[in-house]
């Protein structure tokens, strides 16, 4: 039984109002830069003493998912500002001006050095590669390819919010995609904000990835097959609600999964804790970790 928290943590409110600043000429990148680091220290104190398996950066730099790796890459462009699924939040929709790739992979502050066992997020190239009409292996291979092989991490995280809302399926395009990605840190696909149940019949379990996660606020866990043979990232905190879950019934849950033959159990949110105050997601990383060693005794 692990725990850990990848995707995109909530800003502290001093770091909100730096980078307001700095966008009014109020203050200095500097400035903006030492307060990145204080959210950065206290998110990395949250998770150690939390317990989590898997320390995260908390991706403070990154305005959405897609951004930094948009602007990195050749053949790609920021596009019209979008709503971001059925929340009240808005990012710069991906579009294509050419033939992708990336040519400088990201490093520094946007994927930061961390003490001890690490995780990375990175768009799922299903994801990066919604609305594009670039073919997701292309995106695959030419831009998260050279992002994947350039971390050292533990495990990358493949983040799918589109997926389970595709009209035309989408589980073919993402498998072919997904084989370009291999060889290198262990993946997983983190389908969020969303029921896998009819995925899981279209075969999400056979993708080439060493880990699948669930949103189990929307997927039922009869749908999970019966001795999954990869990790089950299990997603059981809300990252849409404030109130902090129980430990005990986490915890429950999670024998529950067990009892369906999965071996390997991860606990994670069922998406970005973003959507959340700092101090609210400090609390459910706290809860998460007391869930995985209730489950583990």
């Amino acid at each position: 039984m692990q725990a850990f928290a990848p995707g995109i943590y909530p800003r502290s409110d001093e770091l909100v109002q730096a980078t307001r600043d700095l966008d009014r000429g109020r203050t200095s990148q500097e400035a903006v830069d030492e307060q990145v680091e204080r959210d950065l220290g206290e998110l990395v104190s949250v998770q150690q003493e939390a317990g989590l398996d898997l320390v995260a950066d908390g991706m403070l730099r990154w305005q959405d998912v897609f951004r930094p790796i948009v602007e990195a890459a050749d053949g790609l462009e920021k596009g019209a500002l979008t709503r971001f699924l059925d929340t009240n939040t808005f990012y710069r929709a991906p579009s294509a001006d050419g033939s992708p790739k990336l040519s400088q992979p990201l490093n520094g502050g946007y994927i930061a050095p961390l003490p001890g066992p690490r995780l990375v997020t990175l768009p799922s190239p299903f994801a990066l590669a919604h609305g594009t009409g670039i073919d997701p292996a292309a995106l695959a291979e030419g831009v998260l390819k050279p992002q994947i092989e350039s971390v050292d991490a533990e495990l990358v995280v493949l983040e799918e919010p589109f997926l389970a809302r595709a009209e035309n399926g989408g589980l073919d395009e993402l498998g072919a995609a997904l084989e370009k990605l291999g060889g290198g840190p262990k993946l997983a696909l983190w389908v969020t904000f969303g029921s896998a149940d009819t995925l899981f019949e279209q075969g999400l379990a056979d993708l080439p990835v060493d880990a699948i996660g669930v949103d189990f606020y929307a997927t039922k866990a009869s749908s999970v097959p019966e001795g999954l043979g990869k990790t089950l990232l299990a997603g059981v905190l809300d990252a849409r609600s404030s109130i902090p879950e129980e430990p005990s019934e986490i915890a429950a849950f999670a024998g529950e999964l067990r009892e369906r033959g999965g071996e390997k159990i991860a606990l994670v949110p069922n998406g970005d804790l973003q959507y959340v105050s700092a101090a609210v997601a400090s609390e459910k990383l706290a809860r998460l970790g007391n869930a995985k060693t209730e489950a583990a005794a």
